[in-house]
């Protein structure tokens, strides 16, 4: 039998996410036909492919041997399929670009109409997404993220640091209380591995949190509605009216680009990192939090 790409790549999906429903959103059919994809091909190559254990799936020894062929076959037609599309010499077509929540919607999306005014022709899509995207299988063009990369093969550029402090409604504020003395509002504890929550639990352990939130946009809409003070990125807070910045800002993270080294080159690539690159360098007193 001869296997056909769309066979390879659904078992190169199902080993990468171990879940059909993850392949099946993917690849854009349902669970249903995951299942049947995956047992004629079975039942054709004469071998088990994969095992299940608690509802996720493992590949088997004799898929996990030509795994990495699979990868790699998926990626270099990923590439051709891109290269194909792409349109370097006109600075317009699509630019898929992802982030947090924070930063796209704090940051980015006040900001874009001085982009589109430059570069009316190119269409941005922004995927707003705590999970980082593989650029290396080019799900993004940009990934711009709160944290230096580890990936070797990625190219890489810090845009700033980023400095957080301590906001409250100035209507909760008292000279007659202590910080600690003020509800608070937290990350939920599945986000403790978090700098911002690190940092909480070691400069204010005894803090008492009447609630817990588990994206920036919800603690910064918490504490416009009095709720507690939170501990939030000086770009996401310091210009907001009715907040009170309660200590001095400090650095916790930095801000990064990433992009794929084949595609760097790429003009509407550049233009977005050389608009961003300016648009940060503008903005570094709010970034820094007025200090």
């Amino acid at each position: 039998m001869q296997l056909k790409w769309d066979d390879i790549r659904y078992l190169v999906l199902l080993a990468r996410h171990g879940r059909m429903n993850m392949v099946a959103k993917e690849v854009g059919v349902n669970v249903t036909t995951v299942s049947r994809r995956l047992k004629s091909l079975e039942e054709t190559l004469g071998t088990k492919l994969f095992t299940r254990v608690d509802h996720r799936y493992y590949p088997t020894d004799p898929l996990q041997h030509v795994l990495a062929k699979a990868e790699s076959a998926e990626r270099e037609i990923s590439y051709f399929q891109h290269e194909l599309m792409e349109q370097d010499a006109a600075l317009q077509g699509r630019l898929r670009i992802t982030s947090i929540h924070n930063f796209i919607n704090f940051y980015l999306l006040p900001r874009l109409n001085s982009f589109y005014e430059r570069y009316p022709m190119i269409e941005l899509e922004l995927i707003a997404d705590s999970e980082q995207l593989d650029l290396t299988r080019y799900e993004a063009d940009i990934a711009i993220r709160m944290g230096r990369p580890n990936q070797q093969s990625i190219v890489t550029r810090r845009l700033s640091k980023l400095y957080y402090s301590l906001y409250v409604h100035k209507s909760l504020f008292s000279s007659e209380r202590s910080i600690e003395e003020m509800p608070w509002v937290l990350y939920e504890e599945r986000f403790n591995q978090l700098p911002e929550a690190r940092w909480q639990r070691e400069n204010f352990p005894d803090v008492k949190a009447n609630l817990y939130c588990n994206v920036g946009p919800a603690m910064l809409s918490a504490v416009q509605n009095k709720l507690g003070v939170a501990f939030l990125p000086c770009y996401m807070a310091h210009k907001e009216q009715n907040l009170i910045c309660l200590q001095e800002p400090i650095v916790l993270r930095e801000l990064w680009t990433l992009v794929h080294p084949d595609r760097r080159h790429l003009a509407k690539i550049r233009v977005f990192l050389e608009w961003l690159d300016s648009q940060v360098n503008s903005d570094d007193d709010l970034f820094k939090g007025g200090i």
